[in-house]
């Protein structure tokens, strides 16, 4: 398996943030994540409250991605996640990856259980991702806070109560052990 990393974009030095800057020039990552910026020609603005964002690193590459918990309601236990891999990384593995580690890090943090995401619809490969990690689709509004936007299918995850054993809890000690410098290094 590659070496990647979540970072946490309140800890990450100019670097990173600068690829992040880089990464939302890309359509179809500023599309997922449109609310880093509110007005055309605005550096990047930060995560909106009860957001953890993460820059998706993969060592000898860089920045790849972003991924991130938005809409965080402990009390519900629920958050909306969002994620997204620049094009040359799709279909490796890496959406998978950072969606389930940031998943895990949301149950762990926050105490999630219910975990939405929006897919375009007719992104048939989100979509399957997204399932074989047990996403289902939804019919209705799922979202206490809203809908998704036109054109795009609601997905849940319910994870049980106790979710030991469950495979999305199943973490690997060697990704927790890991900085971002040596995710970062050639």
């Amino acid at each position: 398996m590659r070496e990647r990393q979540l970072i946490p974009i309140e800890v990450a030095g100019s670097a990173v943030s600068g690829a992040v800057d880089l990464l939302l020039e890309d359509p179809d990552i500023g599309e997922v994540f449109w609310w880093l910026r509110p007005e055309t020609d605005t550096p990047l603005a930060g995560p909106m409250r009860g957001t953890r964002l993460f820059a998706v690193a993969e060592k000898g590459c860089g920045i790849i991605g972003l991924a991130a918990l938005s809409h965080i309601d402990s009390e519900a236990r629920y958050a909306r996640l969002s994620c997204m891999v620049a094009a040359p990384y799709r279909l490796a593995g890496a959406g998978h990856w950072a969606a389930t580690e940031t998943i895990r890090r949301g149950v762990r943090l926050d105490g999630l259980r219910h975990v939405e995401a929006f897919v375009r619809t007719g992104n048939d490969t989100a979509r399957r991702v997204l399932e074989s990690m047990g996403f289902r689709a939804r019919e209705s509004s799922c979202s206490p806070v809203d809908g998704p936007p036109p054109g795009h299918l609601c997905l849940r995850l319910d994870l049980p109560t106790d979710s030991k054993g469950h495979f999305l809890m199943a973490g690997s000690a060697r990704s927790a052990s890991r900085t971002p410098s040596a995710a970062l290094s050639a």
